[in-house]
C-alpha cells in the first residue's frame, strides 16, 4: 500500500515538472521596437500548457505590473490608453493563452522595457524595449562678445551678426525636447566645408509629470552646449555659425546666422605716410631737343609697402612704377632695406620732342597716406642762340606754363 502510494506522488511530481507552463519566445523578444509620438503599438506573448485556472499571463513594464487577466492596473488605466486582450488558443486540462497589450497615442511615458511573465513562474518571461521617438521642439543660437556662455546672458542671434575682426566669439545653443537624447552639434560652415566646433560642456534636464494620484515619470531632454573664443577672423566673413540637431530617424533642426565681419581699421598716422626726398630739378626742369635725353628722379621712404605711380598727359596717363610706356617713357625702381625701405624712383625720356612739355605728377601710397610730387617740363625746341625774338617765345612760353601749374594745384 505504501509502495503504491509512492509511487503515485513521484509520478505526480514528475508529470507536473513535464507539465510546467512555458511562454514561447515571439520573434520580438529582446528586440527594441520604434514607436513615434501619438502612434499606436501592441505587445503579445503566447504561454503554453498553463493551468487555465491558477496561472495568469500580464504584463509589466519597467518592473511594474501593467494588467492581471484583461484588467488593467489604475495607474495604467488613469491614461485611458492602456488595454488587454487574453485568447484561449487551446483549452484542455493544461491549454495555451495568448495576451496581447494595446498601448494608443503613445507618450514619453510609455518608453520602457516590457515583460510577458506567467504568474506561477515569473522566473519565465519575454521582453522587449520600446523607444518613444519625439522630434526637437525648437534650436535656438546665441552668439556673443561676451565670455562664459554656459551661465551668461547672451543675445539670440538674427539671420547675420555684425562684429570686427580679431573679436572673441562666445556660442551657445540650446535645443528643446527630443527623445531618445537628441544628437545636438555646433557646425562653422566656410562655404560648405563643416567643421564642427568642439563642445566645452552640455547639460541636460530631466522632468516628471503625473495622471492623477500616480506618478508617471519619463524623461524628456533640454539640452545646452557651448563653445568659447571663436576668432572672428576676416577669412570667416560671409561663414555661416549653425547649430543642428536632431533624433535619429527624425526631421533635422537648425538655427543659424552668417558672419558678418567688419575688417579692422588702422589708425591713420601722418608720421608712417610716405616721405619724398632729394627730388632732382626741384620742380621745374629746361630741356632742348638737342638734350635728346632728360629725367627726372626722387627718393621715397615708406615703413611699410608702398605704392609708386607717374602721372601725365593731363593726368589722363599713368605708369607705374616699374613700366614703359610707347618706347617714349621708361620708370625705373630701385630699392634699399634698412631701417626703414627707401626707393630711389626715376622718370626718363628716351627721346625729348615738343609734346613733351607737361606737368609729371610723382605719388608714392601706402597705408597711413600719400605724398606727391610734381615735375614740369619746359620745352625749349633746339638752341638758336638769344636772339629777342626767341627771349620773347621763353618768356610768353614760361607765363603759359605758369598758368597752367596755378591751374592744376
Amino acid at each position: 500500500m505504501m509502495d503504491c502510494l509512492l509511487a503515485f506522488i513521484v509520478l505526480s511530481y514528475v508529470t507536473c515538472i513535464v507539465n510546467s507552463a512555458s511562454i514561447e519566445s515571439p520573434p520580438h523578444n529582446g528586440t527594441k521596437l520604434l514607436v513615434k509620438v501619438g502612434n499606436n503599438f501592441t505587445r503579445e506573448c503566447t504561454g503554453t500548457n498553463m493551468d487555465l485556472v491558477l496561472d495568469d499571463l500580464y504584463w509589466t513594464k519597467d518592473g511594474v505590473k501593467v494588467n492581471a487577466k484583461q484588467i488593467i492596473e489604475p495607474r495604467f488605466a488613469a491614461t485611458n490608453r492602456y488595454s488587454a486582450k487574453l485568447v484561449v488558443l487551446k483549452f484542455a486540462l493544461r491549454g495555451s493563452l495568448k495576451l496581447t497589450l494595446f498601448v494608443t497615442g503613445a507618450t514619453l511615458y510609455d518608453d520602457g522595457v516590457y515583460r510577458c511573465v506567467i504568474s506561477t513562474d515569473t522566473t519565465q518571461y519575454i521582453q522587449s524595449t520600446v523607444v518613444i521617438q519625439e522630434a526637437v521642439k525648437s534650436v535656438k543660437l546665441y552668439v556673443d562678445t561676451g565670455s562664459n556662455s554656459l551661465n551668461g546672458t547672451l543675445q539670440p542671434v538674427g539671420s547675420s551678426l555684425k562684429v570686427t575682426a580679431s573679436t572673441k566669439l562666445s556660442v551657445k545653443c540650446e535645443v528643446d525636447g527630443g527623445h531618445p537624447k537628441p544628437s545636438v552639434r555646433l557646425i562653422l560652415d566656410d562655404n560648405g566645408v563643416k567643421k564642427e566646433l568642439e563642445k566645452d560642456k552640455a547639460r541636460t534636464i530631466d522632468n516628471t509629470t503625473s495622471v492623477g494620484a500616480y506618478p508617471l515619470a519619463y524623461q524628456t531632454f533640454y539640452t545646452v552646449i557651448h563653445h568659447e573664443n571663436l576668432a572672428a577672423t576676416e577669412e570667416r566673413n560671409g561663414n555661416y555659425i549653425s547649430c543642428l540637431a536632431y533624433v535619429e530617424g527624425l526631421a533635422e533642426y537648425e538655427d543659424k546666422t552668417q558672419l558678418d565681419i567688419e575688417a579692422t581699421v588702422v589708425p591713420s598716422n601722418a608720421t608712417d605716410a610716405p616721405q619724398l626726398k632729394n627730388c632732382s630739378n626741384d620742380r621745374n626742369a629746361y630741356a632742348s631737343e638737342n638734350d635728346g635725353y632728360h629725367q627726372f628722379q626722387c627718393y621715397v621712404m615708406s615703413k611699410s609697402a608702398v605704392t609708386i605711380t607717374w602721372t601725365f598727359n593731363n593726368k589722363s596717363t599713368t605708369i607705374g612704377a616699374n613700366e614703359e610706356y610707347k618706347k617714349h617713357y621708361k620708370t625705373t625702381t630701385d630699392t634699399n632695406q634698412d631701417t626703414e625701405k627707401y626707393y630711389r624712383t626715376q622718370f626718363s625720356f628716351l627721346q625729348l620732342e615738343k609734346e613733351d612739355n607737361d606737368v609729371y605728377k610723382l605719388t608714392a601710397t601706402n597705408s597711413h597716406g600719400s605724398k606727391s610730387h610734381n615735375f614740369h617740363l619746359i620745352y625749349l625746341g633746339e638752341s638758336s642762340g638769344s636772339s629777342p625774338l626767341g627771349v620773347c617765345s621763353i618768356v610768353l612760353f614760361l607765363i603759359n606754363m605758369l598758368m597752367a601749374t596755378l591751374l592744376s594745384l
